[in-house]
């Protein structure tokens, strides 16, 4: 039974209960997890956008962030850390100047083949220890979790 707001009980004893925090460790656990795979500088985050996005059809960053869950306003510093490092870049159509289309540049296209691998890497080691059930249920968790918003 987790603790109630009128419960004494150690912070570590309550933070352990909450759900949002033990998502928050799985969060923590995962990223240092691939973080061990990815070339240094390249974030979870940033390798999804790789996949994402092509060398010769730009992709809508609305579309980007629609497809990871985020917020516009969430994936623009991102997007200008990968175009520092010259693995995107942007333009703006001249037919509709709200939009920005991104594009992979031949260096992030030959990095998302490197982190591609990696990314796989990382996959085989936690469903070797992670059994199969266990990850459907994750996602129908993390499907009925995103359902609430």
């Amino acid at each position: 039974m987790p603790p109630t707001a009128h419960d004494v009980v150690e912070p570590e004893v309550f933070l352990r209960e909450l759900v949002c925090f033990n998502f928050y460790r799985g969060w923590r656990g995962i990223s240092e997890h691939y973080r061990k795979y990815l070339p240094h500088g390249i974030s979870a985050q940033q390798s999804y956008i790789m996949e994402i996005c092509e060398p010769e059809k730009g992709v809508l960053v609305s579309h980007i962030a629609h497809i990871l869950e985020i917020d516009i306003s969430a994936i623009s510093g991102m997007l200008r850390r990968m175009e520092k490092a010259s693995l995107i870049r942007r333009e703006i159509p001249p037919e509709n100047r709200r939009q920005t289309l991104v594009y992979l540049t031949e260096e992030g296209a030959a990095l998302r083949e490197k982190v591609r691998v990696t990314m796989i890497e990382a996959d085989e080691v936690l469903r070797a220890t992670i059994p199969q059930p266990m990850i459907k249920e994750l996602i129908k968790l993390v499907d009925k979790i995103r359902d609430l918003g």
